[in-house]
C-alpha cells in the first residue's frame, strides 16, 4: 500500500496518490505540482475545534465524521480513517480494510468532501457532453442514472461523470460541470443487456461492476439542462418542466453529502450555486415505470429531447405542463 505514487486527473485536478485508485492512471506525471496529494499516515483522534459538535456524528451505519472549515475527519470502522484538509491533502490510516475497498470509499464520500472544500458543489448526478454544454441526470441511488448514461453512450454521447457530478461557478457567475473519472459503475443486468466487457467488481459479493466508459469528454462545460429521474406505478415515461422554485428544491435534495456543507462553511456558496442553476438552467422531472426499466425507451426519449425533436402526441402531459426542448445542436 505504501509503494510508489500514481497520477490521475478528475474534476480539473491532478491527483498524486499513494493508494492505487480504481481507475487507469496517467501514463506519466504531468508538469507541475499535484493539486491533491493522497498519502498514508496517522490521522488525529478528533478535530480540535469541530464545528457544531464535540463528538463524532454518524453519517451511515458504522460511519462517523467530524468537520470544520478546511478540515474533515471520517472513520469507517474496519476499513480506514480519512483526514481531508484544505481541499489539497488526504491522509489515510488503515483500519484493516483492503486497498480496493479503501479506494472505492475514497472516490465517493471522501472525494466529495475535498471538492466541497475547494468550493465545488457535488451533485448525485451523471452527465453527458452535448454540442451546447453538459446535461445532468440527477436522482437518488436506484433511479437509473448510470443505466441511462450507459444507454446514451451507446447512442453516441460522450460521458462526463457517473453518479457524482461537480459544479462550479465560472467567471461570469454561470454554473459549469467538471468531468470526473472515465469509469462508471453498473449492475450486472445492465452490463449483460449492453454486452459490455472489461468488468471489475466494485465490492465482493455485489453484482455491481466498475467499467471504462466507451466515450468520455474531459473538458469542463456549461450546465445546459438537468433531468431529475423518478419512478411511478404508471406505464408511461413522462417529462415535466419545473418552475425555478421547484427546481431549487430538487437541486438541494440531490446535492451530494450536503450535510457536510454547514461545518465546512460552504452553505453560502451552495445557496448561490443552486440559485444560479434554478434561474438559468432548465430543470425537468423524468418519470418512468418502476418495472420494467424500459431503458431503451427512456434513452430514446431523452435523446430526442436533447436534439429538440417534438415528443409523441400526448406522451408528455404531466400536471398540465407541456415538455419543451432542453438542448438542441448536439
Amino acid at each position: 500500500m505504501t509503494g510508489s505514487s500514481r497520477d490521475y486527473t478528475a474534476y480539473g485536478l491532478h491527483f498524486r496518490s499513494a493508494l492505487a485508485l480504481p481507475f487507469e492512471p496517467l501514463p506519466g506525471p504531468p508538469a507541475g505540482e499535484a493539486d491533491v496529494t493522497i498519502r498514508f499516515g496517522p490521522t488525529p483522534a478528533a478535530l480540535p475545534r469541530p464545528r457544531d459538535t464535540d463528538r463524532m456524528k454518524p453519517i451511515e451505519m458504522g460511519i462517523l465524521w467530524e468537520t470544520a472549515p478546511g478540515t474533515f475527519l471520517l472513520h469507517v470502522p474496519g476499513l480506514a480513517r480519512y483526514y481531508v484538509t484544505d481541499g489539497r491533502d488526504i491522509v489515510i490510516e488503515s483500519c484493516g480494510g483492503s486497498a480496493h475497498a479503501m479506494s472505492m470509499f475514497l472516490t465517493g464520500t471522501v472525494l466529495a468532501v475535498l471538492l466541497q472544500q475547494r468550493g465545488l458543489i457535488p451533485f448525485h448526478a451523471s452527465a453527458v457532453a452535448t454540442g451546447t454544454g453538459a446535461v445532468l441526470f440527477a436522482g437518488w441511488s436506484g433511479e437509473g442514472k448510470s443505466s441511462l448514461l450507459a444507454a446514451l453512450i451507446e447512442r453516441g454521447y460522450a460521458a462526463m461523470s457517473d453518479d457524482v457530478t461537480a459544479v462550479e461557478m465560472d467567471a461570469a457567475g454561470q454554473p459549469r460541470a467538471l468531468a470526473a473519472f472515465s469509469y462508471m459503475r453498473l449492475w450486472r443486468d445492465v452490463l449483460d443487456m449492453l454486452d459490455w466487457q472489461g468488468r471489475t467488481r466494485v465490492q465482493e459479493g455485489m453484482e455491481k461492476y466498475l467499467i471504462p466508459m466507451g466515450s468520455f469528454s474531459p473538458a469542463p462545460a456549461p450546465v445546459r439542462a438537468v433531468f431529475f429521474l423518478t419512478q411511478s406505478n404508471g406505464s408511461d415515461i413522462a417529462v415535466e418542466s419545473m418552475s425555478s422554485p421547484t427546481a431549487f428544491a430538487v437541486l438541494r435534495k440531490v446535492t451530494y453529502r450536503k450535510g457536510f456543507l454547514k461545518g465546512l462553511g460552504q452553505q453560502p456558496r451552495h445557496f448561490r450555486t443552486l440559485v444560479a442553476m434554478a434561474k438559468n438552467v432548465p430543470v425537468f422531472r423524468v418519470t418512468r415505470p418502476t418495472h420494467p426499466l424500459l431503458l431503451d425507451a427512456l434513452a430514446d426519449r431523452i435523446d430526442a429531447h436533447l436534439r429538440g425533436e417534438p415528443p409523441c402526441a400526448g406522451a408528455d402531459a404531466v400536471g398540465g405542463q407541456a415538455e419543451s426542448p432542453a438542448v438542441a445542436g448536439d
